[in-house]
């Protein structure tokens, strides 16, 4: 929607389309989030082909698992998400080479070593289809919140006192350009399936993402302190859990 939105602007006549191995938008959110995620991919004129595996390209077009090939003049991907090799060398790594760790303490199979981050693979509780189990994704609101958890267990450990634990609450805001965006958040940890809302999309959540941004460029001292406290009040305004 971002390069949409910014080859309008340019005036050059376009034809944007997403291709994704995914079976639907945000599968780990359930379907309705999906479908509502979709239909502002819709709005905006941006073609959605799910299940299309990306195996290659030439000059002009690209290549997809048991499929045709897609003529191309711009190409944006996203590169292979892979491990880091000392998750493997430290011997708490799963045959794909992520660390599994527990969805609370984020512990790996070694009590003294935890995982947080893109590196680990947290299972969730719930499901949306039987014997579909789902995994927590990688994004960095998680790795933020998983650090906090980790550091203060670490702390108690040393100092003593309650330990914290990661409580599986997370949002990701969607840019839909024109400084539009949307919100999901919610509990990824809820039984029987995660349990996400998607707020409208309006600016407010496209500043509310520069402020965010701002906060985390921005170096110790005041304008980081205001940044988080505006962030903090809006927070709770919407009823979001906001680990700063």
């Amino acid at each position: 929607m971002l390069i949409r939105d910014f080859l309008h602007g340019k005036g050059i006549r376009y034809s944007v389309d997403l291709y994704t191995p995914e079976p639907a938008p945000m599968p780990v959110a359930g379907p309705e989030l999906g479908a509502a995620v979709r239909a502002m991919l819709e709005d905006r004129g941006v073609g959605y082909h799910p299940q299309h595996a990306l195996i290659g390209g030439s000059p002009g077009a690209l290549k997809f698992d048991g499929r045709e090939s897609v003529p191309a003049d711009l190409v944006v991907t996203i590169p292979r998400h892979a491990p880091p090799p000392i998750v493997r060398a430290a011997g708490v790594a799963n045959d794909a080479g992520w660390a599994p760790a527990n969805p609370r303490t984020l512990a790996t199979r070694d009590a003294n070593i935890f995982a947080i981050g893109d590196c680990a693979f947290v299972p969730l509780p719930g499901t949306w289809k039987p014997n579909t189990p789902l995994v927590l994704p990688k994004a960095g609101v998680f790795a933020h919140a998983q650090a906090l958890a980790v550091a203060g267990r670490i702390a108690a450990r040393i100092n003593g006192g309650r330990a914290p634990e990661f409580c599986g609450d997370g949002f990701c805001m969607l840019e839909a350009g024109e400084h539009l965006a949307g919100l999901a958040a919610g509990d990824f940890y809820a039984m029987p399936s995660p349990r996400l809302d998607l707020h409208k999309v309006g600016k407010t959540w496209h500043l509310s993402k520069v402020l965010f941004e701002r906060w985390w460029l921005a170096g110790p001292g005041l304008r980081r302190n205001d940044y988080g406290a505006v962030m903090s009040t809006g927070a709770k305004l919407y009823g979001i859990d906001l680990s700063l």
